[in-house]
């Protein structure tokens, strides 16, 4: 990561989404219908992964499918409407979302393989794509890779704040989260998502629950200045329902519900 020390960017929050998505979104109040849940899929296992190397991909960078063309443009747009901007790995719902290809074939344009993923469970998937410094694959052992993309999202979001000690609580622990990318340098020679994403395209067509095996505990710390602009939409549609000086009253209320 470009520093252990980043600065809070000073950034002015965009209006807030329009649209009004169901449970567990950060822009939209949860239905408390009776088995709503159940009309919802289950969310996928998040896993460090690489963008396949296709003969023919114009863009072998890019982090989406797609060119700037009006059909390409409308093949995004109703992907993200089709799952209800919905990320598959972590179920944030955010106009900040990107589109996913599942099989990680950027070729692949059908529609049972196109998908929704928040920008930081996407990156996940394009360790390639990351340059140094842009992120840190660090060792967190216990905490779910859905947990971790929720807590640096909180914590990317708090960095940008105008809540003084929100903002220090934020960027001590981002520094914490950034600080075990050590522990992997020790044990794998390397903590760079490069490194992580040659090792992952050798073994392109292993099973994937062995890989999530020998990557156990590991997680991708992301760089703020990587998400920027992502940050500022879900900071907006976050803050519109929840303000950062309620966090603490939400966490205890969560931390002390009633038994």
């Amino acid at each position: 990561m470009r520093s252990t020390q980043p600065e809070a960017t000073s950034m002015q929050p965009q209006p807030a989404a329009t649209f009004s998505p169901a449970a567990g979104s950060a822009s939209g109040a949860a239905t408390n219908a009776v088995g709503s849940n159940f009309e919802r899929p289950a969310l996928a296992p998040l896993l460090l992964s690489t963008k396949s190397t296709v003969w023919g991909d114009a863009a072998p960078d890019a982090l989406e499918p797609f060119a700037n063309t009006a059909q390409d443009r409308a093949l995004r747009s109703s992907t993200l409407q089709r799952h209800g901007h919905r990320c598959m790995f972590c179920g944030l719902e955010s106009l900040a979302n990107e589109v996913h290809n599942r099989n990680d074939n950027h070729r692949d344009l059908s529609e049972e393989n196109l998908m929704v993923a928040d920008p930081i469970c996407h990156r996940w998937f394009h360790l390639g794509q990351l340059r140094k410094g842009e992120g840190l694959v660090v060792y967190l052992p216990g905490l779910s890779g859905r947990d971790a993309s929720h807590l640096l999202r909180t914590i990317l979001i708090a960095l940008t704040c105008d809540d003084e000690a929100a903002s220090k609580d934020a960027k001590r622990l981002l520094n914490w989260m950034a600080s075990h990318h050590e522990y992997v340098r020790q044990r794998w020679g390397s903590s760079e998502p490069s490194a992580f994403a040659a090792a992952v395209a050798r073994t392109v067509h292993d099973d994937p629950a062995r890989r999530a095996i020998a990557f156990d505990g590991l997680a991708l710390v992301i760089h703020p200045q990587t998400v920027e602009k992502a940050t500022q939409q879900m900071r907006a549609e976050l803050t519109a329902h929840w303000p950062v000086n309620a966090w603490p009253r939400v966490a205890h209320d969560v931390l002390n519900a009633p038994t």
